[in-house]
This record gives C-alpha cells, structure tokens and sequence, in this order.
C-alpha cells in the first residue's frame, strides 16, 4: 500500500488549457488530468480569458485527480502558469475583468507615454527587459485610462498561477519572483518593485502584490477548496513559478551556463545565472527563477511549431493538426533532402519577431526555389528555418553570458527526431531531448513544491529526477553545412526588411 502524504499535486494554467499532475518523488507523473479552455478575440491585437473559467476547470481537474489516488497522499500543490498576464481583482479576490493575456498588444499607446517618462535604454537597464506592448506595466496603465472605475476597485494585479493561488488558499496579493520580473514593473538586480518608476507613471504601489519565493509554503488549502475538491484541508500550497520558470527547473536546468531549448507554438533558448545579463542592443531579456536569487536569460521565436503548422497545412498537404502520422510523413520527407535544403530558405517571422529583431512588419519568407525543387526541399527549409531562429537566439545569450554547458530540448517539437539533429548540428553541442516534454513545466512546478515542502533537499539535488529520452550528438557533415548556410540565413531579414516595411505602410 502507497504510503500517505508521497505525491505532489500540480497545476499548470497553460495558454491553451489546464493540466493537473500527480507527482511521485522521483520525478514521474502517475497521474495526468487536462482540461481545455478558449481565448477570446474580440478586438485587433486583443486577447483575453476568463479566470473564472480557468478556476472551474482547476477545481474540476482536481476532483478528477483524486477519484483513483487518496487525497491524504497529497503531500502538497505546486503552481505554474503562463506569463505577462494581467488580472484585476478587488479585495475579495474576485475578477473585475478578463486577464488580458501575454499575447494582447492594446497597450501600444501606454507603452509610447513610458517611453516619454523612462528612456527605454534606461528601461532595460532598470527591468532587464524590452518595454513592450505584451508584458503587464503597461496593461495597468491600459485600464487606468481606458476603465478607470475598475482600476479603483482593484486591491491587486495578478499573474495566472497567482489568482488559482488566491483562490486555494484564501490568500491574495501574492506573486512570485519569476511572474513578478515579467511584469516589468520589477527593478531586476536590487528585486524589488520599481517603486520610483512605478509612482512615476501614477500607478498605485498598495496595488503591488507582495514578491515571495516560489517555494513559500505558508499557503495551505482552505475548507471550500476541500468541499469542491476533496483535497484536504490545510495540504500546503507553494505560490510556485511561471511557465518559462517552471519549465527550466522540469528541464534540469540548475547551474550558470546550463540551458534548455523549448520548441511549443512560439520557441525559445534560455540559460541559467547567477544575475541578469544585459545585451547592449536588447535582443534578450531576464527574469529571476523561483528562487529569488537566480535568473534566466531568454531569447524567444514568436512562431515556432506555430510557423511549422502554417506550412504544413498550406504548403506541404497537411491540414490535421493532430495528425502524427503526416507529421512523420513530412520528417521523413525533409530527411531525404541534404542539410540547407539545396538552397530553400524559411524565415518563420509569421506573426512578426521578438529575438533578435523586434519587429512587427517581419513577415515570412520562403525563397531560393526554383523548377528543380519539391516538397522535400520545402519540408527541410521550415525545419531548419525555426532551428535557424533558435540559434539566433542561442548565439546573442552565448555571446553576452557565457559558452552553454548542456542544452535540453522539451516542448511539442522535442518528439521530433529532426529537430534535435539539426539544432546539434547549429548549435556545436549535444542537445538532449527530454523523457516526458510534454510534463515538463509541470514538473518543474513539482520540483520547486517539492523543495518547499522538503521531499528535495535544494533545487539542484531535484534536478537529478529528470529524465532525457535521447542524446544527439554533432554531425560533423551538417555542422560543415549549417556553418555555411546559417550565415546566408541571418542576412534574411536586414535584406527584406524595406520591402516588409512597405507592406505594412499598406495596412497589408
């Protein structure tokens, strides 16, 4: 018989749904439950969801976990969800209107009246980030002109995780350090909330939740929680981390120069410091893990398998996303091409650029084809084209911090077995592939309950539960390739930046 109090319980607020996890001390999932859930659009540029919506879902998912697992083995609940959010709430803890999620830019105008305040160099400088439309600064300021008689009623701003954190345990107004320097209201080395940037925008700092570790335990689960769960009352419950946070600690990332790969519908390379890492051009950006003392440094594809899908369902005769057999069919196709496709070029900026040009206008591009070229040149080209991108991203961390030591790759594109070979091969270094991709953000936020609750001893001895599927070495013929063509590649978008810029002078 399964001993009490073994398994950690997670829940992880995804873009796209919710994912409750049990959690054994090794590190294996033995329980998955998921639940789907919609954004809505109802503007340009807008993007929201319902938190109740999401609260509904992690209730139900719970309940569900628990029919076939004891809830008295439940040690305790970690927390993860998606980023740069921004959720109302009054006192109570109850929404005063959607979450205005990561992928909404309504706040274009807010983030024009910062600048007039703050020098967006010296913004970089301040936050370690990029002042920009999709992060929650400017979201507040967005409902403090637009929707003033909500902004008065707000106590708090809230991430994702931390509203389902309110809700377990009764206590609001709390976030972690890894959402809370994603916000861009934090000032990255000294912190703390950027108290002076802050009050000079008129913001209200009582709003600010307070900052705690992502293993702060002093949460515990509350009588209704138990009445709509059945999940004992006072079982304790860590604020947790973000999504990208969680899925660096799932991904075994835990010294200075280890790294991860994450290939989702955007993609993106991070590496683990010991403190903020400044790029004078600000192509990457920072925000500190769980621990309050760490920090990753990030540079993010806007469309990765997001791109992958595009082409596959209008390029390459596959509509169905779910249909792993024609995405086989398709990997199998762009294997019977040479690394560089002979020439086919794919830039994956479809829904513009983040790392490294921050740029709007970029449109896609699919070039270097002629009457000689088919299918399988085209297939390669859009592989290699997001790999392209990820290594962009991987050679401006390189050069600002250090050489990387390890790289593991997770995400949806990590069941690839292209994928890993190419980015081996551009990278000149062995990459990885995570045991379970698809569990690894959640196992990341069972990792830092779990060092909260003592199952671990630190977060680099709970690091040795993670898994890898399979190594890929360097190819030392397609290292040769891609040391020739990955150049030609990075000379894409500078080339065709006038004519995107022209288009987008046409509202095009």
């Amino acid at each position: 018989m399964a001993s009490e109090r073994d398994l950690i319980l997670t829940l992880d607020a995804g873009t796209s749904g919710l994912k409750c996890n049990l959690f054994n001390a090794r590190g294996e999932a033995v329980r998955t439950v998921r639940r789907a859930y919609g954004t809505e659009y109802p503007r340009h540029n807008w993007a929201e969801q319902d938190p109740n919506v999401i609260l509904e879902n992690v209730f139900s998912a719970i309940r569900e976990a628990l029919e076939q697992v004891g809830a008295r083995r439940i040690a305790c609940v970690g927390l993860s969800g998606h980023m740069n959010g921004c959720i109302a709430v009054d006192a109570d803890g109850n929404a005063l209107h959607p979450n205005i999620i990561h992928a909404d830019a309504r706040s274009e105008k807010q983030v024009r009246a910062i600048a007039k305040v703050i020098d967006p160099a010296e913004f970089y400088r301040l936050t370690g980030n990029r002042l920009d439309a999709h992060y929650t600064l400017p979201k507040m300021l967005w409902f403090k002109e637009n929707l003033p008689d909500v902004y008065k009623r707000t106590r708090w701003w809230l991430n994702t995780k931390d509203y389902v954190y309110g809700h377990l345990t009764g206590r609001f107004g709390q976030t972690d350090y890894s959402d809370a320097a994603l916000t861009i209201a934090m000032d990255i080395n000294r912190k703390v909330w950027a108290e002076e940037l802050i009050r000079s925008l008129g913001l209200s700092m009582e709003q600010m939740p307070k900052i705690l570790v992502g293993h702060d335990m002093r949460g515990q689960t509350t009588r209704d929680v138990y009445r709509k769960t059945g999940l004992i009352a006072g079982t304790p419950v860590a604020i947790g981390g973000g999504d990208a946070a969680c899925t660096a600690r799932g991904a075994g990332v835990y010294e200075p120069g280890s790294s991860y790969t994450y290939i989702g519908s955007s993609a993106w390379v991070s590496q683990l410091m010991k403190r903020p890492v400044l790029d004078p051009q600000a192509r990457i950006f920072n925000f500190l893990d769980m621990d309050g003392e760490s920090c990753h440094i990030c540079g993010t594809v806007q469309c990765g398998a997001a791109a992958f899908d595009w082409a596959r369902a209008n390029l390459l005769g596959c509509a169905e996303p779910k249909d792993m057999a024609d995405i086989s069919r398709i990997e199998n196709m762009a294997r019977q091409s040479r690394p560089g496709a002979e020439g086919v070029m794919f830039l994956p900026t479809l829904m513009g650029s983040r790392t490294p040009y921050w740029d709007a206008n970029t449109r896609g591009i699919l070039m270097g084809f002629t009457l000689y070229h088919d299918r399988k040149h085209i297939a390669r080209a859009v592989y290699e084209g997001v790999a392209y991108a990820l290594n962009s991203c991987k050679e401006i961390i390189a050069e600002c911090a250090s050489p990387m030591k390890s790289m593991m790759l997770t995400g949806g594109g990590a069941r690839s077995g292209l994928w890993p070979d190419i980015l081996a091969a551009l990278f000149g270094l062995p990459v990885d592939v995570h045991q379970t991709p698809g569990e690894t953000t959640s196992l990341g936020a069972a990792i830092t309950a779990g060092v909260g609750i003592g199952m671990f001893r630190s977060y680099e001895d709970a690091a040795s539960v993670v898994r890898t599927r399979s190594r890929h070495p360097v190819n030392p013929a397609w290292r040769d390739a891609y040391l020739r063509f990955y150049p030609i590649y990075a000379e894409l978008y500078e080339k065709m930046r006038p004519v995107t810029d022209a288009l987008a002078a046409q509202g095009i």
